[in-house]
């Protein structure tokens, strides 16, 4: 992951808290196109200059050809509150040993997932295991990503709440695990679009923490009830594939 730094000298006499605010609108545009990672990036005012410190996949991510509608309309905005451009810096990595994100000209297939603490795309590459920008894919919904980016949410929600356990943690679970959920049906949903988009089969990964007796390979699909498992592991992790639902699972621990 990249660290990348946004700013822009404040060259008018405009109410900072209101630059502030427009600065934060503009960068929540730059998540919704999905050119940044993560809901929180640190920014902060440092004389007269707004600094924003956000987290991409890619060195060149933040590049205006990524950019969409909203963005370029609130760049112009903000820099014509403050008079002045906005500049770009890449500060370094999240790690020396971060590499770049999927780079495949055609991807055999694609997997939605994601868990509570990474900030790494929610699709993934079926083919290198690597996370693909969304901004690769056509437009999702109004110039962006948003309805992407709201399942993901709505998953690191579920997911921190089984993972803190006090609060929440059977329900949260179930919405992970069980195929019928909401949050399932909105990311088989998802999963659906972005095959429609892009013409590659898109699988949905559902959470596996289910007691079971006996063994695990034998169970079903839970969409079809067909056999999935996979006689040897996909990327050293997933245990099951259905080609038929378009799902991914995993073995249990919990046994």
């Amino acid at each position: 992951m990249y660290i990348q730094e946004i700013s822009i000298d404040i060259k008018t006499k405009a109410d900072k808290d209101e630059l502030i605010d427009e600065f934060g609108l503009l960068m929540s545009f730059y998540r919704s196109s999905g050119q940044t990672q993560g809901r929180i990036e640190s920014q902060y005012v440092e004389n007269d200059k707004i600094v924003c410190l956000p987290f991409t996949l890619e060195k060149n991510s933040l590049d205006k050809k990524f950019n969409n509608f909203y963005v370029n309309r609130q760049t112009k905005k903000v820099e014509e509150l403050c008079n002045s451009k906005l500049t770009f810096k890449t500060v370094g990595k999240s790690y020396d040993s971060y590499k770049t994100p999927c780079k495949c000209k055609k991807s055999d297939f694609y997997i939605l997932i994601t868990n509570y603490v990474t900030i790494e795309s929610p699709l993934t590459c079926g083919t290198c295991n690597k996370s693909v920008p969304l901004y690769r894919l056509p437009e999702y919904y109004d110039f962006g990503y948003m309805p992407i980016l709201s399942w993901e949410t709505n998953y690191i929600s579920c997911d921190s709440l089984q993972m803190n356990c006090e609060v929440g943690e059977r329900w949260a679970l179930n919405q992970m695990q069980e195929i019928t959920s909401q949050l399932s049906k909105q990311g088989l949903g998802i999963c659906r679009k972005i095959e429609e988009l892009t013409s590659v089969p898109t699988y949905y990964y559902l959470h596996n923490y289910k007691k079971f007796k006996g063994d695990q390979l034998t169970r079903p699909c839970p969409s079809c009830n067909k056999k999935w498992d996979l006689k040897t592991q996909l990327h050293n992790h997933y245990d099951f594939k259905c080609d038929k639902c378009k799902i991914v699972s995993t073995i249990s621990p919990n046994s």
